[in-house]
């Protein structure tokens, strides 16, 4: 028997998938939670092997909240539940720890192969976001612009301000009052929270989603 649980700040979204494993043989919905808290709580009192996480959550960057729960429970395999399907998103829930990814359109038998493919420890992409993500790698998107904006802090948008402003690092860290180092560490978050391959493409999503 696979348990599973779900983090989804959209209720209906819980009970209908909670629903919809009700009589399963094999796969148990143990659990539903609409925040992170008492997702937090229930992992911890209420053990499963695959959680189910949307990517926003009121307000909350659930690529960010994937990364944090694999590192506090690394025996939870987490698939990505969204509507957003941006190649760039993707590619982020992966890097962050994530082992499968879904549409929120997706049918019974492909959250249950994703259920099963992760409790496996095996990698799940649903058809749909595969040729999402071929057709990009072709060059066939029609657009690089994201959806969905993941939250910055204020501290992000401070350098992503400066980077805008075609600061060196030093300078970033001279006027911030951080080292180099820091500067660093908070450039690469940017470019994976805003799925840009380099500096001018940061500079490109900050003036074209008006983050500065």
């Amino acid at each position: 028997m696979i348990r599973f649980g779900i983090l989804d700040d959209h209720p209906l979204v819980v009970e209908g998938l909670m629903s919809l494993f009700k009589q399963h043989p094999d796969i148990e919905a143990g659990w539903g939670a609409t925040e992170l808290t008492g997702c937090e709580t229930l992992l911890r009192t209420s053990p499963v092997a695959v959680l189910l996480l949307d990517i926003h959550l009121d307000k909350l960057d659930g690529i960010k909240i994937c990364r944090d729960l694999r590192q506090r429970f690394p025996d939870v395999q987490i698939l990505m539940l969204t509507s957003y399907s941006e190649p760039a998103l993707v590619k982020a829930a992966f890097q962050n720890g994530a082992s499968g990814y879904l549409l929120k359109n997706a049918g019974f038998r492909e959250i249950k192969d994703a259920i099963i493919a992760a409790r496996d420890g095996k990698r799940y992409i649903q058809p749909q976001v595969q040729e999402i993500l071929l057709s990009s790698s072709m060059g066939l998107e029609q657009s690089a612009k994201l959806s969905y904006m993941p939250a910055l802090t204020q501290r992000e948008q401070e350098v992503l301000k400066l980077i805008v402003n075609e600061m060196t690092t030093q300078e970033i860290a001279d006027t911030l009052f951080v080292t180099t180092k820091t500067v660093e560490t908070h450039r690469t978050n940017l470019l994976q929270k805003l799925g840009a391959r380099n500096v001018a493409g940061l500079v490109k999503i900050a003036l074209e989603k008006g983050l500065v």
